[in-house]
């Protein structure tokens, strides 16, 4: 009887080790949330998107600029007529370009 007992004792202490040791290394289960994100690929979401908002605040100020000028009369020699028409295009221009990266960017 002493030996039978000794050996279940043995064996009850080596398996408690043997789970311990296997819990202790292993990371706590989560239950709730979503799981942790990597620092890095926070901050790379974090630029897109300060990215983003700065193209449609941009994109909002040339529409601004281009609506006064279209609104306004010009007055002058064909040369200033040309040259205003000229920045005029220069405007939509930059704003459709602006329009394409931000959809090229919204879709990645």
């Amino acid at each position: 009887m002493g030996k039978w007992f000794r050996r279940l004792w043995i064996g009850l202490l080596s398996g408690t080790a043997i789970l311990a040791s296997c819990n202790i290394f292993s990371p706590p289960p989560c239950y709730y949330g979503p799981p942790p994100m990597d620092p890095a690929q926070d901050s790379v979401i974090k630029a897109k998107q300060n990215k983003l908002e700065m193209l449609r605040q941009r994109i909002d100020e040339i529409h601004s600029v281009l609506e006064e000028r279209r609104n306004s009369e010009v007055y002058g020699p064909p040369e200033v007529m040309e040259e205003y028409a000229k920045e005029n295009r220069r405007l939509q221009a930059e704003a459709d370009s602006l329009e394409q990266e931000l959809k090229a960017l919204e879709l990645k």
